[in-house]
């Protein structure tokens, strides 16, 4: 995992330079492709100190080699008809076309895109041991050498739209083997268009810990708060690609993240706000009787947390309305908590089985762990299912 060594971690901090957001049009941030400090206004890279490093936590960093290729961030894509990608079907006994060198198994699809941008950042497969091939087997990343993976995908790009996926990684570009993200990045931006792309999909669980969810962190109940409108909107990261896998960092919305991530390889200062927080320490409540859950009145579903609780702070409150969007970050919060304890030796707070494993989510009506089923007395008396 790439990081800045040398830095004190804050539990809870914000980076805060208010973001001109409107300087960051989709043509200046799809221009950033070709010169990611040059076309942002950046005028080349900081010279000085290790990013971040004025902010502690040592939450976020660039690539480790500095060779993440930046391509197109935030271009939209066009409508069906005009073509930005055209994925070829996947197709997992094609192992003749480029297998070779490459691990066994997976699958490959061929693309081509029309626009100049593609929406997506590479990395080397060993900067992402300790993100999205934190559960891949050794022998596997070192089998994909320094191979493109994509590691970063723009909200609205044509690579989204297209279906390239995280993890997956480029093997050729207008059929030139590509060998490392520097190579990925010079190809793709004097390649002619339409520009023929081939993919392979390792076979193996990319690990993604994000996503959308409703927060509370500024008080110290631990229960759910008493109305819908308490909670807040953020977009929550378990580690990534810019931060220290036992960071939770939270920011606004995805559209912030992106440009988190944009701004960070870059090596400049984050101009969006992002709330951070250290999981180094902390457990979830009751996490051996799954999420918790809360009815709110005007809403269709009762909602789904989870409770952190952070060494000396406040409690950090977790929802999501359904289990599907909870589970990535509940479950990369625990992977965090279960790596420490075994690292510590000592007994886990979190307990070591998968609170989503054969357990189905009740169609509606109020009460506890959000599987059916009564609530466990405890839950009751502690008022964590929330109001009635």
């Amino acid at each position: 995992m790439p990081g800045t060594p040398g830095m004190s971690i804050n539990d809870a901090i914000s980076v805060a330079t208010p973001a001109p957001n409107a300087m960051y049009t989709q043509e200046v941030i799809a221009a950033a492709a070709d010169d990611p400090w040059g076309e942002m206004g950046f005028g080349g890279p900081a010279p000085t100190g290790p990013p971040g490093a004025d902010r502690g936590g040592g939450a976020i960093s660039p690539s480790a080699s500095g060779e993440g290729g930046l391509f197109g961030i935030g271009e939209a894509a066009p409508a069906p008809g005009e073509g930005a990608i055209v994925p070829a079907t996947m197709d997992g006994n094609n192992a003749n076309r480029q297998a070779g060198d490459l691990p066994p198994g997976g699958e490959w699809y061929d693309a081509r895109i029309f626009t100049p941008t593609l929406g997506v950042m590479f990395f080397k497969p060993q900067e992402l041991t300790d993100s999205l091939f934190l559960q891949t087997e050794r022998t596997l990343v070192d089998g994909l050498d320094d191979r493109p993976v994509v590691a970063f995908i723009v909200e609205g790009s044509s690579a989204r739209a297209a279906g390239v996926e995280l993890g997956h990684v480029l093997l050729k570009v207008n059929g030139i083997d590509v060998k490392n993200p520097k190579e990925a990045s010079r190809l793709i931006k004097e390649g002619p268009r339409p520009l023929p792309l081939l993919f392979y999909v390792p076979d193996t669980t990319v690990v993604v810990a994000e996503g959308e969810h409703m927060v509370k962190y500024d008080t110290r109940e631990t229960g759910a708060p008493n109305s819908a409108k308490d909670w807040k909107p953020k977009y929550c990261v378990i580690g990534g690609i810019i931060a220290q896998p036992w960071m939770l960092n939270m920011y606004r919305s995805k559209s912030e993240y992106d440009i988190a991530v944009i701004e960070t390889q870059a090596r400049r200062p984050v101009s969006v706000k992002v709330k951070q927080f250290s999981l180094q320490g902390a457990r979830i409540q009751n996490d051996w009787q799954g999420p918790q859950m809360v009815k709110y009145k005007n809403k269709l579903h009762p909602w789904k947390y989870i409770v952190v609780l952070p060494v000396s702070r406040n409690p950090i409150k977790i929802s999501s309305p359904n289990l599907v969007q909870l589970k990535p970050v509940h479950e990369g919060i625990r992977r965090v908590l279960m790596a420490q304890q075994r690292h510590q030796g000592g007994n886990s707070h979190s307990g070591g089985g998968d609170p989503y494993a054969s357990r189905s989510a009740p169609s509606g009506g109020g009460g506890g762990g959000g599987y059916g089923g009564p609530p466990p007395p405890q839950q009751q008396q502690g008022g964590y299912g929330g109001p009635p």
